[in-house]
């Protein structure tokens, strides 16, 4: 019986299914731990259009997957769409996945804001750092207000 490859000994092919069994991986991002790992792009290109032409790396599946746990993880579409990107996956296909969601990201927001203050801000430079946060996290500035008024309407302080 063989001896298991030590991870120098595994080939590209060998290596990207290891890292595609623990979790989806964008064709650049899967390409670029495969160079770290001192394989070439002779021996890594045809191994990723191999494994995306038998359906075992996927964009589509890697974006999909990173906005739901991006999403879970109390962030906005403004700094999702960036992860993505800097991963790259393509704006066509950022937006596509966007757009087949159904997310409130109002709600997001306060869902988030919640978490971290649950109390209206007292004064302007509370709002702000309030606001810096959220936008830290993703959220656009409109969504914030549209938040800021949700919760005003609740609490009956038009």
């Amino acid at each position: 019986m063989k001896a298991k490859n030590t991870p120098a000994e595994q080939s590209a092919r060998e290596r990207a299914i290891h890292l595609l069994a623990r979790r989806e991986h964008s064709r650049k991002e899967l390409r670029n731990k495969l160079i770290q790992k001192g394989f070439s792009a002779e021996q890594i290109d045809p191994e990723l259009d191999s494994l995306e032409h038998r359906g075992w790396l996927s964009d589509l599946r890697f974006t999909e997957s990173w906005i739901r746990h991006r999403i879970q993880s109390g962030y906005g579409p403004y700094r999702i769409r960036n992860e993505l990107a800097e991963k790259g996956v393509s704006r066509d296909l950022i937006e596509q996945s966007f757009e087949e969601m159904t997310v409130d990201w109002v709600k997001m927001a306060h869902k988030v804001w919640q978490k971290k203050y649950n109390a209206m801000p007292q004064d302007w430079p509370e709002k702000v750092k309030q606001m810096r946060f959220l936008q830290y996290r993703g959220f656009f500035s409109q969504d914030i207000e549209t938040m800021y008024e949700m919760i005003k309407s609740e609490q009956g302080d038009s």
